[in-house]
This record gives C-alpha cells, structure tokens and sequence, in this order.
C-alpha cells in the first residue's frame, strides 16, 4: 500500500456514521475554541461545521504530502514538526473560509490547532474506549459474529462426529455391535 492511499474505511469514507461523529466532536472543539482569542467564527455553527469539513479534506488529502516533504524535519524534531503542519492547514482552512471562520496569525493557529486537537482527543475518547472493549470482551456486531461461529462449529463437529456416544467406546470389542445396557436404560 502506497503513502498517498487512503483507506476509506479507516480515515475519510464521508457516508459512514463514525465520520460524521468525528465531524461532530471536531465542530464542537472549534466551536468551543471560538469562544477565546485563538478563533473567530461568525454566522453560527454552520461555519464551524464546514470548518471542520475542510480540516478533514485537507488532513486526508494535503497532509501526507506535506509530511512526505517534511519527513528530515519531523524526523529531527521527534514529531514535533507535526504541530507546524497542523497549524498551517488551520490557516489554509482560515484563509478558505474568511471572513466566517478567522485564524489570524501562525500563533493563534498553533495554538488553536493544539487546544482543538485535545478537546476532540477528550471528546472521542469514550467513544475509543468502547471500541476496545467491544473488541477485547466482544460486543455488538463482534459478539454476533462469535456466537454465529461457535454456532456453525459446533454444528460440524456434531455431523463428524460419530452417531452415537457409545461407538467409541473402549470396553467395547467390537465398535459396530452396540451394547447399551451397561450404561443406561434405552428406550
């Protein structure tokens, strides 16, 4: 698998539920960050939405090309270089939206990209939390699909196995001669 793929699955497919739910939590960071100096959003929460769409667009789409680019210096500063990636697509999505969603200057966005990604970090970690555990004690769908196949196995392993629970029997001499009334009362 390519660097430049995207697995839609995992990070951008818009018609699954968990997308929306990112968008979601991602709207409400920002919304709450405009309440400071970092952040100006006008004309609603509208803005904050689209806001957090285009974070999303140019994080699936200009974000790994960027990093691809910067690889010497992410690799230098341990990651650190990550946080002026991150400030720079606030300001791209600032400078796309203006005058409806307004980062002024790459401090603000720094900042404002570090705060909302704390805040949506908080935000989604139940949500994570309950992923682990549906995958670790099954749940959901996971423990559906358990049940469906212990099921089925359990339903091979009647029709291998032989007939009757006295074929294999050892005192037995002869396996195919069933003698029953050493064990229990047969109807």
């Amino acid at each position: 698998m390519s660097m430049f793929t995207i697995d839609t699955k995992e990070k951008f497919n818009p018609l699954s539920k968990d997308f929306w739910v990112k968008i979601l939590i991602m709207t409400i960071a920002i919304w709450i960050v405009s309440f400071t100096s970092l952040a100006d959003v006008q004309g609603g929460p509208l803005y904050a939405v689209l806001a957090a769409l285009i974070i999303s667009l140019l994080n699936a789409f200009l974000r790994p090309l960027l990093s691809f680019i910067s690889m010497p210096l992410i690799v230098s500063t341990f990651g650190i270089f990550m946080l002026i990636i991150n400030a720079i697509i606030i300001l791209l999505t600032s400078a796309l939206l203006r005058p409806n969603f307004m980062v002024s200057g790459f401090w603000n966005a720094f900042f404002f990209s570090i705060i909302v990604t704390l805040l949506t970090f908080l935000m989604n970690l139940p949500r994570k939390v309950k992923k682990v555990q549906d995958h670790v004690f099954g749940g959901g769908e996971n423990q559906d699909h358990l049940h469906k196949q212990m099921n089925e196995n359990a339903r091979q392993n009647n029709n291998t196995a032989s007939s009757n629970r006295f074929d294999n029997d050892p005192f037995n001499d002869n396996p195919h001669e069933k003698n029953y009334t050493d064990y229990e009362d047969v109807d």
